[in-house]
Order: C-alpha cells, then structure tokens, then sequence
C-alpha cells in the first residue's frame, strides 16, 4: 500500500502554524506580539488566582519579620497560609529550628492575626 500524498495528510509542519492556534492568545515573540505580564495573569484563572495570594504571603512575611528577633528575622524567606496551616520557609535547617521554637512562642499572636491559622509549619527553602 503506497503512503498518503501531501495535500491529504492531517499533520505536519504545515499545519502546527495556523493563525488561531492555542498559543495565539497569549502573543509570541515571532510574530511580534507581546503581552503585559498583568495581562497574562488577568487572562488565566489559575494565574489570577496565583497573583491574588502573592500579597498575602508577602503580608504574612513581612508580619512575620516585624515581629519575631532581628536576628532571625532576616533568615525567613516567605510564608504561606494553607487552609488552617501556616508555611514559614527559612534558609536554612539550623535557623528554622530556631523559627519553630520563636513560632511556638508566636501563636496566641498568630491566632489573633489570623483566626483561621490553627497551627504552624517550618520548612526549608533556600534563597
């Protein structure tokens, strides 16, 4: 049996550039169509939904620096509120030891930020 002629076939390079492909929504750089990063997340529901919980983490983070030793302070690299947990990430095993032991310490304060944050969490992130 002898193969397909071009016109009847159904894939190919010829046909993976059409003008309505899925990426033609989100612009490309070949054709010149560039599209603001806040467009972009305005356009996805799940990117919306990320950029919706980033100033709460940095709110999280930031109370979280203002509140716990300077000295420790500066080695909190994000938190993250997770149903009734909160996510502190440190940069390090030894330091978020320490974080544990000041995040104990921190919970009726936690508590009152935050009604819904039921305990505490601390894991290893590095910068």
């Amino acid at each position: 049996m002898h193969k397909k002629s071009l016109p009847d076939k159904k894939t190919g390079a010829r046909n993976r550039r059409r003008a309505g492909g899925p990426n033609a929504a989100l612009g490309s750089r070949r054709n010149g169509n560039l599209i603001d990063i806040n467009q972009l997340l305005g356009s996805k529901a799940s990117l919306a939904r990320l950029g919706a919980v980033i100033p709460a983490q940095q709110s999280w983070a930031d109370w979280l620096r203002s509140v716990v030793v300077a000295e420790l302070a500066g080695h909190i690299v994000s938190a993250v509120p997770k149903n009734a947990e909160l996510v502190v990430f440190a940069d390090s095993a030894a330091w978020g030891t320490r974080l544990r032991y000041a995040l104990a310490a921190l919970q009726s304060e936690i508590a009152a930020r935050d009604s819904a944050i039921s305990h505490t969490s601390v894991r290893v992130q590095r910068q």
